[in-house]
């Protein structure tokens, strides 16, 4: 017991473990997932309807979507994919949660809005290729580990046309700084939310100062398993970030607060990239 204690309070090397995939392929996990996207109480999986609204309307102003080819990299449920086709974009939606994208498939079909959905996963699964516009909203880099983000950063540069645009958002160092190293330990913890089975889970969150990541590390003990999940976040500065594009082919084109919708968020903050020239 005393090593498998310490063993769970073990603090990992930075993105040392991935384990993004559990959240989405444990049926009982990409349930809740699904229902943290769409819960309007909550901002753990997705920003406010209102929000997502106004990210829409600026980015049509902005970009006028009206014929583009855009493509939502980590679509979920399909809150941003249903906005940018009401604006006459053609848009595809990609995410590696069968679960999300069949919930996706539906609300689009019911609302007879046209998107074209993909289950896969954006790291390792081709991209739609001739894009004007690729996004990746709620901070979606920044679990990634460096070498993930330059996959993927490559893979967006090919999908790309070499006028097309790159828009996304980071977690700022305001939001870093608000992390706070703890431990906790609970039954049945967070209100059942890791498994519908009876089950005990630590949580240790952790902060890699010199590196501007942090970590949120779950072991969920079950009567018959023990399992972890691993939510690493890498933090930006507007410099660091566009050091990062500049190293990965990319050049900036502008650092936004709030996406222009006038909704100043001090813990994230937008970027719009495009692809360097060859």
């Amino acid at each position: 017991m005393y090593d498998q204690l310490r063993e769970i309070h073990r603090r990992p090397t930075a993105f040392s473990v991935y384990t993004a995939d559990v959240l989405w392929t444990r049926p009982h996990l990409a349930q809740q997932m699904l229902q943290t996207h769409l819960n309007q109480d909550t901002p753990l999986a997705s920003r406010p309807l209102v929000a997502i609204n106004r990210f829409a309307s600026w980015l049509d102003e902005k970009f006028s979507l009206n014929g583009k080819t855009v493509c939502d990299l980590g679509c979920g449920p399909g809150l941003y994919t249903e906005r940018y086709a009401n604006y006459g974009a053609k848009v595809s939606g990609l995410d590696f949660s069968a679960n999300s994208i069949e919930y996706a498939k539906k609300s689009a079909s019911d609302k007879n809005v046209t998107v074209t959905y993909i289950v896969a996963n954006y790291l390792s699964d081709p991209l739609p290729q001739d894009q004007d516009l690729i996004t990746l909203i709620y901070c979606d880099l920044c679990p990634l580990s460096p070498g993930q983000r330059q996959t993927l950063f490559g893979k967006v540069r090919k999908s790309l046309r070499p006028d097309g645009l790159f828009v996304f958002d980071v977690a700022s160092m305001k939001a870093f700084e608000a992390k706070v190293e703890s431990t906790t330990f609970g039954h049945e913890y967070m209100d059942g939310f890791w498994s519908d089975r009876d089950y005990f889970a630590f949580h240790n969150a952790y902060r890699y100062k010199d590196q501007n990541i942090s970590l949120d590390h779950f072991v969920i003990i079950e009567e018959n398993d023990t399992w972890d999940v691993y939510n690493w976040m890498q933090y930006y500065t507007p410099r660091s970030i566009t050091s990062e594009l500049n190293a990965n082919g990319f050049e900036l084109i502008d650092i936004v607060d709030g996406f222009g919708t006038n909704q100043t968020d001090d813990k994230t903050f937008g970027v719009i990239a495009k692809p360097a020239p060859d």
